[in-house]
């Protein structure tokens, strides 16, 4: 039996008094707080020698040609350094405030140079998928203008996808089928009906969220759909937007294979460099997550003789750049993080089972109590934002819910703004973005016969050329093969 489920078997919660559970579940709370600072200091440790390595050795920000931007991240870098520093001094209550509003505001710039980036990697996806569409037109024209249809293949198709998702167990491929068949047949809907599926399955799939968070998703999702009504689009990062600028105004429909080829080959190399400077940014964002917990309770840091050791360790590498010191030290930390890693999850078992006995047992919990659980709370959102989160969804209320009518509100409002935005674009622009933004829907529609009738009526022979029709059924008969072949694996 493993060490995880002899730990969940030793708490015999039921003969646990009240005072009993709430002081078991401190003392776990208290263990699972330390892991976490600690493994986040393992992390600063072993990330911040990566990062001057990366700044200086790799010339990462040298690919930047927007100064404004570049000063950012290189003051930000300059941030985590001294911050990092400073934590191992001796510092008043204020000096600890005034440093974690310096490295909260460095998050909150990083936060809007990522926002900007990924406002760029949509439109720019956006083009490629338009050299996508034309170059495919071509292709499919020569290919199957002179084939005839099978009158069945659509049924077959149908058939097989039903199918295929009767046999899938696991939630995630079950809406991952679903969406990747979306994303591939041609677009055949009234803007009407679109809206009224977008405004049923958004009404469905956020009810019962926390009020920030379904605020932060409807936000994605105005970004997803048109990126170019957000705040900073064309201000930050103008070096890329009049690059996209460049791509969008040249007139795709007239060009060769060989020339959409070359176009296509110069988005790839322009996503490639956004992506590269996006994940950097976001790396930045993860360090400075674990540089905010470190400070949340830098009173309460042990600082034992390993950690001063290894502080030690690093300030040497800082001044002389060893390179066998760098290689000490990142085996070093990534060993106790690995160690760690097991004893938080082997612990937060626990701490859940005895958590949902003490709601069942308990009618009130004294504020001492509550707000040491809200602080482990705030702290466990700083580590596992992993993505460099907002931090309006990171400090999100979870007990302040969502009612009905503020969420139709919020789901109208994106509606709006959609329809504002297909107004201004031609009909192929339109059909792209709308079919992206239903694919990229947790199962949408209300049912799944809805969705196979959408199948149907998309491959069409009276509403969609022969060609196109063909093509779409290999398509998804190929997406269908590759989770034939999981399932047969499985």
């Amino acid at each position: 039996m493993s060490q995880w489920h002899e730990s969940n078997e030793e708490i015999d919660m039921e003969n646990l008094r009240d005072e009993e559970l709430k002081n078991r579940i401190m003392e776990l709370n208290d263990n699972q707080l330390s892991n976490i600072k600690n493994l986040s200091y393992y992390y600063l440790i072993a990330r911040t020698l990566k990062l001057i390595k990366s700044i200086e050795n790799e010339n990462i920000l040298d690919g930047i040609d927007d100064e404004r931007e570049k000063r950012i991240i290189f003051e930000s870098f300059h941030t985590i350094i001294n911050s990092f520093k400073k934590f191992h001094g001796y510092m008043e209550e204020e000096e600890i405030e005034e440093e974690s509003n310096i490295i909260l505001d460095t998050r909150e710039e990083l936060y809007n140079l990522k926002s900007a980036l990924k406002a760029y990697e949509i439109e720019i996806s956006y083009i490629k998928e338009l050299v996508d569409h034309y170059s495919m037109k071509k292709m499919i024209v020569s290919e199957y203008e002179n084939l005839d249809i099978n009158r069945f293949s659509v049924s077959l198709l149908i058939d097989r996808i039903r199918t295929t998702l009767e046999n899938t167990r696991e939630y995630h491929s079950f809406t991952l089928i679903v969406s990747n068949i979306l994303s591939i047949l041609p677009f055949r809907m009234s803007k009407n009906r679109y809206f009224d599926v977008v405004r049923t399955t958004l009404l469905r799939n956020l009810g019962g969220l926390p009020l920030n968070v379904a605020k932060a998703q409807i936000e994605e999702y105005k970004k997803l759909f048109d990126s170019r009504l957000s705040g900073d689009y064309g201000i930050t990062f103008d070096s890329f937007f009049v690059q996209i600028k460049r791509f969008r105004n040249m007139r795709l429909e007239s060009k060769t294979e060989d020339e959409l080829e070359d176009i296509s080959k110069d988005i790839i190399k322009l996503i490639e460099e956004i992506n590269r400077l996006s994940l950097f940014i976001k790396d930045l964002g993860i360090i400075l997550n674990r540089l905010i917990i470190i400070y949340l309770d830098k009173t309460g840091f042990s600082k034992n003789d390993h950690i001063r050791d290894l502080y030690a360790k690093w300030k040497v590498y800082y001044e002389k750049r060893d390179e066998n010191l760098l290689n000490d030290l990142m085996e070093n930390c990534n060993g106790q993080i690995e160690r760690l890693e097991l004893e938080l999850l082997e612990r937060a078992n626990d701490l859940e089972k005895l958590n949902k006995k003490l709601i069942g047992k308990l009618d009130s919990l004294d504020e001492d109590f509550n707000s040491k659980i809200i602080f482990t709370t705030k702290v466990l959102n700083y580590y596992n934002d992993l993505n460099f989160a907002s931090k309006e969804l990171l400090l999100a209320d979870k007990f302040e819910m969502a009612d009905n009518n503020y969420l139709f509100h919020l789901v109208d409002n994106l509606i709006q703004y959609m329809n504002r935005s297909i107004s201004a674009m031609n009909n192929l622009e339109r059909k792209l973005r709308m079919r992206r933004f239903l694919s990229s829907l947790q199962l949408p529609f209300e049912n799944m016969e809805e969705f196979f009738s959408y199948i149907e009526y998309s491959l069409d022979g009276r509403v969609t050329a022969k060609e196109e029709i063909m093509f779409s059924l290999d398509m998804a008969n190929f997406i269908l093969d590759k989770y034939s072949t999981n399932t047969s694996d499985n």
